[in-house]
């Protein structure tokens, strides 16, 4: 991809280690997109907007330039929304089989997956977000994307995020929402 000088993302980095949030990124942005794999301190706190604060802001005091970073949540509704922004430790824990079965084990396999970005030049901050309802499924399915796509099945498909293709997920999910969002409201500044 070329890097497009028009594009209102021109010059920002996102600022992760997760190469399959690197590679959506792009496809959705249609631009490459500078990338720093710097490791931020992630506070703890169910509060995404919280969490993405401090990562925005330490990401600028490191890098000195425009940033984006992102913030992944997966809501349990038997879980009253848990672990929310804390998934990725769960994720660790007990891995994407270990999530579905403990909300089918409660007989309530709806989830939530929010995404929320944040772009911080040193001045302006803006937030964008994207959410996709869903179910989570067993056992896990398909082999493609990352984290708990195997799991996740969208609301109004037969399929997990792990089964579709790159577009297909882009076009449905939290993160491409995000995006496009994102690029939106930079574009209307």
């Amino acid at each position: 991809m070329n890097r497009d000088a028009t594009s209102p993302l021109a010059g920002a980095v996102l600022v992760t280690g997760n190469r399959g949030k690197l590679a959506e990124a792009q496809r959705l942005c249609g631009v490459e997109i500078q990338n720093a794999g710097i490791d931020l301190p992630e506070i703890q706190s169910l509060d995404i907007e919280l969490v993405l604060r401090a990562k925005a802001e330490e990401a600028f005091r490191v890098l000195q330039l425009p940033v984006v970073v992102d913030e992944t949540s997966l809501e349990l509704a038997a879980l009253g929304g848990f672990p929310g922004c804390l998934v990725k430790w769960m994720l660790e824990s007990v891995g994407a089989e270990g999530i579905a079965r403990t909300a089918r084990a409660l007989s309530e396999p709806r989830a939530t997956a929010r995404c929320a970005l944040l772009f911080f030049d040193g001045d302006r901050e803006v937030v964008a977000e994207g959410t996709t309802e869903g179910t989570l499924v067993l056992p896990p399915r398909g082999d493609a994307g990352f984290g708990w796509d195997p799991i996740f099945q969208p609301a109004g498909s037969t399929q997990t995020f792990a089964q579709l293709s790159g577009p297909e997920k882009d076009a449905i999910s939290h993160r491409g929402a995000a995006w496009r969002r994102l690029t939106e409201l930079l574009q209307s500044e």
